[in-house]
């Protein structure tokens, strides 16, 4: 979109962990107050050293004052009215926030974030679009925000994106002096040596070239008969940027732009860039404003229109998305952000999760947190905008819990210490497992113990058929193994990836159809994810009645897809 301007403490307790394990995934640890491991692209995916792939979870966060304190004197107070030292202590302390794993906001979870976009603002680097461009103010604040900021985060398991808050002259982004300055910028960036290959620095090339220049013309949008001449203009000015950070040693991910507003990315598998690293994923933007609003067809289109073709090649950062329902009196440049938790945010969730490799930062602070006394944009102490404000259905409190699915730790269920600290459940315990949309429990149909039978949900009676051992076997998956018949577990029929595939009772084969990610969703109830088809198991059709049947489909949050996993005896 265009600029809104416009229209982690050192280390405490060292088993405090900070995870950025995908769904379906293996674990990634980032420790607080230890090295981070360092990411790179693989495929269509974020990676960490040991090649698992790796979702990042964050916010978009300016440099500026009016994006940071605002009209708060808290930090200037704090030091002797020195913008730039109160900038960095605010940054610090926005950063303890999203980052603490601690309970918040009357939940049992913290924020658990591990990316910052952090966009050096115009308020130091001047404009493009204005002529007021400041290399000078670039230097400047970075040595005195952007480097100290980077190794504190590092402390915290953050990843810090870097950005540049230029606006382009008539949305024209690949003219020669743009370049000019993009490469000078960028130059210095990848040269600097704490920023140069740093273990938690990436890099976005550029945001919104809404337009390039072919054929005699400016534009850029999905339709015109030269798109392809649009793109490849685009294409060789991130070029230019690439190989003028390459050239400086640096092995940064970057994250380049698509056309239009971060919008428009067909052409990336056919007309790829060139990095000789081959390490970089696209930055988009998300926005319900961009036409879907509530819409699901709409949004899966756009989706798969304008993105599917470089999240089936590349790993996706979404590096803005904000939505809120709008209300009568408000700007109506906010109508870019109306969209609600229970359309946009739930579509959204269902679109990201199908394709497994989207991290997300989202846009940005001051539409997260509430304004108080040490920020008159978004108080690093306060509570979350609009939280509890149905006529909004902000963001807020949607992307907490989501974040919190999104980050959980796998990593300590092991035969010889089995109890999962995030989630509170035992290895080796007989549990029943309850659908929070019905209150029934699954269940072994008649008591049969029989290959191939298709699971239901049942109201409880507290026999064998629904009783289920959780055992743990390493790298965070478990079993789920009949009471009732001890030789056979869940399991995903014929080990499909497919929606709606029936979930049954099986021999145990010890295949990825047959182990699963329980996922604490922070509310009592859980999410059990299929490792084989990074799908959940839920209740067909949400029914209520006895004897519906079980399945996998894509985890959207919905009831039908969260479990309570109740200790029982055996």
């Amino acid at each position: 979109m265009k600029k809104f301007m416009m229209s982690c403490k050192l280390l405490l307790v060292l088993a405090l962990l900070i995870t950025i394990a995908p769904w379906g995934g293996s674990q990634a640890d980032a420790w607080v107050g230890m090295p981070m491991g360092k990411l790179k692209v693989s495929g269509k995916n974020l990676v960490n050293s040991n090649n698992q792939p790796v979702l990042l979870n964050g916010w978009h966060q300016p440099s500026g004052a009016y994006w940071t304190y605002q009209d708060s004197n808290y930090y200037l107070n704090l030091h002797g009215n020195n913008r730039h030292a109160a900038t960095l202590a605010y940054l610090k302390d926005i950063t303890d926030t999203f980052a603490d794993t601690s309970p918040k906001y009357g939940s049992n979870h913290g924020w658990k974030m591990n990316q910052v976009r952090l966009f050096i603002d115009r308020q130091d680097m001047g404009d493009v679009a204005a002529g007021t461009y400041n290399f000078a103010g670039v230097q400047t604040v970075t040595q005195n925000v952007i480097i100290p900021y980077i190794q504190y985060a590092k402390t915290k398991g953050v990843y810090v994106v870097l950005g540049l808050d230029f606006t382009l002259k008539d949305d024209q982004a690949t003219t020669a002096a743009n370049l000019q300055k993009f490469n000078q910028i960028w130059g210095y960036l990848a040269s600097r040596p704490e920023i140069k290959s740093a273990d938690n620095v990436h890099f976005e090339l550029i945001n919104e070239p809404v337009k390039s220049y072919a054929n005699g013309h400016w534009g850029g949008y999905n339709g015109e008969n030269d798109f392809v001449d649009h793109w490849n203009d685009l294409r060789n000015f991130q070029n230019s940027m690439i190989s003028t950070i390459r050239n400086q040693g640096a092995d940064n991910v970057i994250w380049p732009a698509g056309l239009g507003y971060n919008q428009f990315y067909s052409l990336t598998a056919s007309h790829p860039l060139t990095d000789p690293l081959n390490n970089y994923g696209y930055a988009v933007h998300w926005y319900p404003g961009y036409g879907a609003y509530d819409n699901f067809n709409i949004l899966q289109d756009q989706w798969n229109t304008n993105v599917k073709a470089a999240a089936d090649k590349y790993p996706i950062n979404i590096t803005e998305v904000t939505w809120f329902k709008n209300k009568p009196g408000d700007s109506a440049y906010w109508n870019l952000f109306n969209g609600s938790n229970e359309g946009f945010g739930t579509n959204t969730k269902t679109i990201f999760n199908a394709a497994g490799n989207v991290s997300i930062a989202a846009h940005m602070n001051g539409f997260i947190l509430e304004p108080g006394a040490r920020s008159s944009f978004a108080d690093p102490t306060a509570g979350l905008k609009w939280d509890g404000d149905a006529s909004r259905s902000a963001m807020g409190r949607f992307l907490f819990n989501w974040y919190n699915e999104r980050s959980q730790n796998y990593g300590s269920g092991t035969p010889t210490n089995p109890t999962n600290p995030s989630t509170g459940l035992v290895s080796g315990a007989t549990y029943k497992i309850v659908a929070r949309h019905s209150n029934k429990v699954i269940d072994v149909p008649g008591g049969q113990n029989q290959n191939n039978l298709q699971l239901q949900q049942w109201s409880d009676l507290g026999g064998n058929p629904q009783k289920w051992v959780l055992t743990s076997i390493g790298g965070g998956n478990y079993t789920l193994t009949s009471v009732n018949s001890p030789d056979k577990v869940i399991d995903i029929r014929n080990g499909t990836q497919t929606n709606g595939e029936a979930v049954q009772l099986m021999a145990n084969l010890n295949t990825t159809a047959q182990h699963f990610k329980v996922n604490d969703l922070g509310n009592g109830y859980y999410s059990i994810i299929n490792v084989n088809s990074n799908k959940a198991i839920e209740v067909e059709n949400a029914s209520t009645s006895d004897g519906a049947k079980l399945q996998q489909n894509t985890y959207t949050g919905a009831t039908n897809q969260q479990w309570k996993f109740v200790a029982v005896s055996n």
